[in-house]
């Protein structure tokens, strides 16, 4: 009965991403540049790295391992279902990255965000099953891991993130004028879940998308070294990225932690500091989203920590929490959603072609029977097949 349920609900997802990605997407040949960068997007997101090859090739390979078979439309069509089934998900259902959070949450309270899909599913199987299903196609994996887990299928129900909502966030990286470029990403990690509400909107261990955006090395007569870090966004479990920023909040949160010495396993990092390693660290000198670092022996080590608040009111699709799971959250940000709270009212940077507010759960598996199609490929015994393929609307 499972792999009925698993086989109906892959159905739905791959026939809405196909449908949303072919109205809004251009032909390849007139954007082959979009092509090729979705293409390592979509490689990032699953295996962690990029390919060699064609782009066609590429392209069949991640259709086998991520749903078993080729699919239908154009290249820049196939490109854009993909991407929206693994982060955007449709107002039915929530993405596969969105889902495969919430299994990783149940089992380890954290989500490992910047490790590649393969290798989150593969820790998961070898976790509860004591190995891993390679053979089977991806999606069927993860819904095959959450029909373990949990009774009712995830959902994701939309909440409005409170303006000025503090976070915690641990360096994953060693930042320093010596290693670091410009350009180059720094990862961050959320140390504590982010609670709306019941809805989990971004568990511990989802990243914060940070940049460097300058560094001068330390020059002749004692002129120090300088390095410009952006915060840029969340990425939390849905497909929004709720902008944050060092304000107020976060620069009180960031001296409460030093007095009561909460450091975590460097130094800490942010408005206040007296110094990490012999670097003076300013607040948001011209930069607003960030942090401006200043010394002769810059050097932020791993572990270090850093706060920053969200910077206004941000609607997200978030996680609702069954009861049975809410006792066992121990280590979190809980907050109220702000009065008046309008789902309806999005961010001024919100792209409908790209971001979906998924309002509730209206995929009800039980009202559906088992599934049936004649002629070749039918489905026999309950196994995962995605359905014929067809013409794109």
């Amino acid at each position: 009965m499972k792999s009925i349920k698993i086989f109906i609900a892959i159905i739905l997802i791959f026939a809405s991403s196909i449908c949303f990605a072919s109205e809004a997407v251009p032909d390849p040949d007139e954007n082959s540049g979009s092509s090729q960068q979705m293409m390592q997007q979509i490689e990032t997101i699953i295996y962690g790295y990029v390919s060699q090859g064609g782009l066609l090739e590429r392209l069949s390979k991640v259709e086998s391992d991520l749903f078993g078979r080729s699919l239908p439309g154009t290249m820049a069509e196939r490109h854009a279902a993909i991407l929206n089934f693994l982060e955007t998900g449709t107002a039915e259902q929530p993405s596969m990255l969105f889902k495969l959070g919430v299994a990783e949450w149940v089992v380890d309270k954290k989500i490992s965000a910047s490790e590649s899909a393969v290798r989150r599913v593969e820790r998961l199987e070898t976790n509860l099953n004591g190995t891993s299903n390679t053979g089977s196609p991806l999606v069927m994996r993860v819904e095959s891991l959450l029909a373990t887990l949990l009774m009712d299928p995830v959902s994701a129900q939309g909440v409005v993130i409170p303006g000025d909502t503090v976070m915690k966030f641990r360096f994953m990286d060693e930042l320093s004028p010596a290693k670091s470029r410009v350009g180059d990403f720094v990862r961050l990690e959320l140390t504590n879940d982010l609670i709306v509400n019941n809805c989990l909107v971004a568990p511990a261990g989802s990243l914060l998308i940070t940049e460097v955006r300058d560094v001068k090395r330390p020059r002749m007569f004692g002129i120090p070294g300088e390095v410009r870090l952006m915060f840029n966004e969340l990425k939390p479990l849905g497909p929004q990225r709720p902008p944050v920023i060092v304000g107020k909040a976060s620069e009180q949160a960031l001296k409460e932690a030093r007095r009561v010495g909460d450091r975590g396993e460097g130094g800490f990092v942010g408005a206040g500091a007296v110094s990490v390693a012999g670097a003076a660290l300013l607040g948001p000198v011209g930069l607003v989203g960030g942090i401006f670092i200043r010394g002769n022996s810059i050097r932020i080590p791993e572990g270090s920590v850093t706060f920053v608040q969200i910077s206004g009111d941000v609607p997200v699709s978030a996680y609702p929490i069954p009861a049975s799971l809410q006792s066992t959250i121990t280590n979190n940000i809980n907050t109220a959603p702000p009065q008046n709270e309008n789902l309806s009212t999005m961010p001024s940077n919100y792209d409908p072609n790209r971001d979906t507010i998924i309002k509730g759960d209206v995929f009800n598996r039980s009202q559906y029977g088992t599934p049936t199609y004649s002629g070749a490929g039918a489905n026999q015994g309950g196994d995962f097949q995605l359905p014929p393929e067809q013409p794109v609307n």
